[in-house]
């Protein structure tokens, strides 16, 4: 019993030391909530720093620093001469990358620090910013919440509808490295406000490849099977006649609830071969056009129809680019191995002649409350 005491006492003692050690004011800090990571018109890094600002008599809550270093780590020690507090890296919540700098193959190395400093999160969102960094890091509307809880949140909601990825650093590093997919991180533009515009897709490198739109990206993550929340999709399913598109009578709708993807490999011909097939369960949520014009049987159709042909037309676009953000080359690996085993190192090739086949299969469960 004597013994278990001088534990419990000896185990309250290092507890209270080391909650007391090290701490310091939270007005002698600078968190640094969102990094960026641009290159100038004379291809220079550029590196920009976003803080929240603590204290009385601050009339702005957020700083932002911009300046010009070699490294990550060099532009720390530029930012500590510029701000109030010690620079500390553990609240990052996004980094930002410009296009400019993705569109060179060898950029992913300048993460080094990021990757080999414990104080980094694992889980900050990597985003592409579609025009200059500075454009982003400098919008603060007073209508919305602080940049760095806005773009997180502009992330995660698209996320769990199933528009964008999470892109955090560690999955971007498992992607970067897996050599039977290629990395894929999600796009943001400034215009007049900022907006989630996409995915960028990026090859084995790390270099940017190729861009899809929202609609795609959708596509895309249910290939992957990797919905969350009810889908919902607008597609068109019959020809827009007559109405020079102004109210577009010709779409529907729908809600997928549940969304089923089974992928199949093969190997003949000296190619790879994919089956794929979707299988889907939708509701109705909205269609422009009367009942009448289509049955329910005619309706399924249509709408396997046009979503074949769609995914489709992601495929090609993702093979005329050499990637493979789907991750068949994980496929290939599983259950073709000893070919797969030739072209691990160029798989994206490989992927771009392999030949895919799709089928989707779609169950109405419902037209909604009110028929027209």
């Amino acid at each position: 019993m004597k013994r278990w005491f001088h534990v419990t006492l000896l185990i309250f003692f290092i507890v209270i030391l080391s909650s007391c050690s090290g701490k310091a004011p939270l007005e002698d800090l600078t968190l640094a909530f969102i990094i960026g990571i641009d290159l100038d018109d004379e291809n220079n890094l550029v590196f920009y720093e976003l803080n929240p600002v603590f204290g009385e008599g601050t009339k702005v809550g957020i700083e932002t620093y911009k300046v010009k270093a070699k490294t990550i780590r060099d532009s720390r020690r530029l930012f500590d001469a510029l701000t109030t507090g010690e620079v500390t890296a553990g609240k990052i919540q996004v980094l930002l990358v410009g296009k400019r700098v993705l569109q060179h193959g060898d950029w992913f190395p300048i993460l080094d620090t990021v990757y080999r400093n414990p104080t980094f999160s694992m889980s900050t969102r990597v985003v592409t910013v579609d025009g200059p960094v500075s454009e982003v890091i400098s919008h603060h509307p007073t209508e919305k919440p602080q940049l760095s809880l806005h773009l997180k949140s502009l992330i995660d909601k698209n996320y769990d509808r199933t528009r964008a990825v999470k892109g955090t650093l560690q999955e971007l590093h498992r992607e970067i490295y897996e050599k039977g997919m290629t990395p894929f991180i999600s796009e943001v533009k400034r215009e007049k406000d900022l907006e989630l515009s996409g995915i960028s897709l990026l090859d084995n490198k790390g270099k940017y490849a190729q861009f899809l739109n929202v609609p795609e990206a959708t596509l895309l993550l249910m290939l992957q099977n990797k919905k969350r929340r009810e889908v919902t999709m607008t597609i068109p399913v019959l020809p827009n006649d007559g109405e020079k598109n102004i109210f577009h009578k010709n779409m529907i709708s729908f809600a997928a609830s549940k969304v089923k993807t089974k992928i199949k490999s093969g190997y003949k011909h000296n190619k790879f071969y994919f089956d794929i097939k979707v299988k889907m369960t939708i509701n109705i949520v909205e269609r422009l056009f009367p009942e009448e014009r289509l049955n329910k049987e005619q309706l399924t159709k249509e709408v396997e129809n046009e979503l074949k042909d769609e995914i489709n037309d992601l495929l090609k676009k993702i093979q005329k680019k050499k990637v493979d953000p789907i991750g068949l080359g994980l496929y290939a690996r599983a259950y073709q191995y000893p070919h797969y085993k030739k072209v691990e190192n160029n798989w994206g090739e490989a992927f771009a002649e392999s030949d895919v086949n799709v089928s989707v299969k779609i169950d109405i469960n419902s037209n909604g409350a009110v028929e027209q």
